[in-house]
């Protein structure tokens, strides 16, 4: 079951990752063309790219976490060997506690964004629906790293992690 889970998010959440990027390619090549051979450059379209990074930025962070491949401090690898059980099982823990509370965080800043009527500049849509990705991803995150510290042989471990 935990394991569907995984696969399900990391699947839909590369699936969006990839459009957004592809997104981001056309509408800048797009601008690019545009500027450049027609002399015109098209209202608001850098901005939208720039969004569309931003969507996909946060969905690497959970993809990142998905294959174990982000960054994590190794200062303290000396005390327990970065493979130990018990340590990955904590450090897993500490992290969905920390994405959790990162969650709460974002959600109470995309509140504030709607209270306020954040809009976007230049094309003056409503920031909020867009926010969303922020506790998004953070939720998405801290839930992989529950699921692994409940079931660390779900948590896959790359040979350049190993060393």
């Amino acid at each position: 079951m935990l394991e569907a889970v995984l696969n399900w998010l990391k699947r839909s959440e590369s699936v969006v990752a990839t459009i957004a990027y592809a997104v981001v390619a056309i509408l800048l090549m797009v601008d690019v063309v545009g500027r450049e051979l027609f002399s015109t450059s098209f209202l608001g379209m850098q901005q939208v790219a720039v969004y569309g990074a931003i969507v996909a930025g946060f969905l690497g962070l959970t993809l990142a976490t998905s294959d174990n491949a982000h960054l994590r401090p190794e200062f303290l690898d000396f005390i327990a060997g970065p493979f130990d059980r018990h340590a990955v099982r904590l450090g897993d823990l500490l992290s969905a506690a920390f994405f959790f509370a990162a969650t709460h965080v974002a959600v109470t800043f995309v509140q504030i964004s709607y209270e306020a009527g954040d809009k976007a500049p230049v094309l003056y849509f409503a920031l909020w629906p867009l926010q969303l990705v922020i506790p998004y991803a953070f939720f998405s995150a801290g839930l992989k790293h529950l699921i692994f510290a409940l079931k660390p042989s779900l948590k896959h471990f790359t040979s350049e992690a190993r060393g």
